[in-house]
């Protein structure tokens, strides 16, 4: 039986009177991919903050590998995130000033490592990621699907068990996009890693595992799916 890595149990969440999470009840498990889907407001965005142990359910727990995060103090979720979770967001959140390497080996350093151990890490993850030679670059010098690229390695050089990834093409023409989902899928599920991805685009969608669908804070839909390959012979 595949192992559970994420558990989400009857989470609400409210914003003043808006009702964000209603009763949502979800299990992930290890070296998946999962895509959560839903209209502007259906509560995608807020269920990833809590599996990510970002946000705080009013009431409902998240559990990681069996243990309970919500309730955890600031520093024990923000060492979990350093550790156990990487990101990669829609603009991809790089420090333009930093050269590709660079901000790939930010993310080992901020948990405690040398600059000169971080760099080799990040600069074999950007080979294994096709950017290969482009270490010394900044993020202006980069396309947005490199520049999306450095992102995924920069979420992943510290050994992340869960990726999570909000709307991570939606800034990128189709070409592209499929490109970056090669990348992310390979580097995630395709390496016993576990992704999560929140998006709006049914292609991203279909290239999971599995599909989520939110509506108004609830679970309507929840589909596995055989997922649609890029058509590239590898």
């Amino acid at each position: 039986m595949t192992n559970v890595i994420l558990q989400a149990d009857r989470l609400t969440q409210h914003y003043g009177s808006t009702r964000a999470l209603d009763g949502v009840s979800l299990s992930l498990a290890e070296g998946t991919s999962t895509a959560i889907m839903g209209a502007s407001g259906s509560g995608k965005t807020t269920l990833l903050h809590m599996l990510a142990g970002i946000l705080t359910p009013d009431s409902g727990s998240v559990l990681f590998a069996g243990q309970p995060i919500s309730g955890l103090p600031d520093s024990e979720r923000s060492r979990l995130r350093r550790e156990q979770f990487g990101f990669v967001f829609q603009q991809g959140l790089l420090i333009p000033e930093l050269t590709a390497v660079e901000n790939v080996a930010l993310a080992p350093m901020l948990n405690g490592a040398k600059k000169r151990d971080a760099v080799g890490p990040a600069a074999q993850w950007l080979h294994a990621l096709g950017l290969a030679g482009m270490e010394d670059r900044r993020i202006g010098q980069l396309s947005g699907g490199q520049a999306q690229r450095v992102a995924i390695a920069r979420a992943q050089v510290t050994g992340a068990r869960v990726i999570f990834a909000d709307e991570p093409t939606g800034a990128l023409d189709s070409a592209t996009s499929q490109g970056v989902m090669n990348a992310l899928l390979s580097s995630t599920s395709g390496n016993g890693r576990t992704l999560v991805v929140v998006t709006h685009d049914p292609n991203v969608a279909a290239r999971c595992q599995r599909v989520v669908t939110l509506s108004d804070g609830r679970i309507v839909a929840d589909t596995a799916q055989a997922p649609k390959t890029d058509g590239v012979a590898r």
